[in-house]
């Protein structure tokens, strides 16, 4: 038999088979590590889709508080507005009525010193008319007058005696 040596066919099918097992070992064991890695993915994804989702939800929040923040900030700035409105109407009457009271002061100190001027200067003419009347009835030819003006028990005429006198 010259052809081929059954031992030899044998142990390279023996081989063959050791090999077709090993790869089929390390076909299974990748399989399986490829079943895990897919778990693996398909787990790590839906985290991925938790998270993009409370993602968007955060967002969404995020949203909501800006709008609420915007909508109390221009909550205040109106209620600051109207403060402001409110204390300058405010400061606008107080100055209003620190004017009339001045006004008023004023007024009723400009009319208390034309009431005393005008009290003096009917005084004065008062005095003054009663002296134009005085001398409109004494006549300077009277010796009577004279003793009228002076304070000297005993008149002078104006030649310097005693009228009735001499001189």
């Amino acid at each position: 038999m010259r052809g081929l040596d059954a031992g030899e066919v044998y142990a390279y099918l023996d081989r063959l088979a050791d090999q077709l097992q090993a790869m089929d070992h390390e076909l299974s064991a990748s399989r399986a590590n490829g079943e895990r890695l897919q778990a693996e993915l398909q787990r790590v994804q839906a985290e991925l889709d938790q998270y993009e989702q409370a993602g968007d939800r955060v967002n969404e929040q995020v949203v909501q508080m800006f709008s609420q923040a915007q909508l109390v900030v221009e909550e205040m700035v109106s209620d600051v507005s109207r403060d402001a409105r409110e204390r300058i109407g405010q400061a606008r009457e107080h100055e209003r009525r620190i004017v009339a009271e001045a006004m008023n002061t004023a007024g009723q100190q400009v009319r208390s010193y034309a009431e005393t001027a005008q009290a003096q200067m009917q005084s004065i003419v008062s005095t003054f008319a009663s002296e134009v009347g005085h001398l409109g009835t004494v006549t300077p030819t009277e010796p009577a007058a004279d003793a009228f003006f002076t304070d000297d028990p005993h008149p002078r005429s104006r030649n310097g005696h005693a009228p009735g006198t001499p001189g």
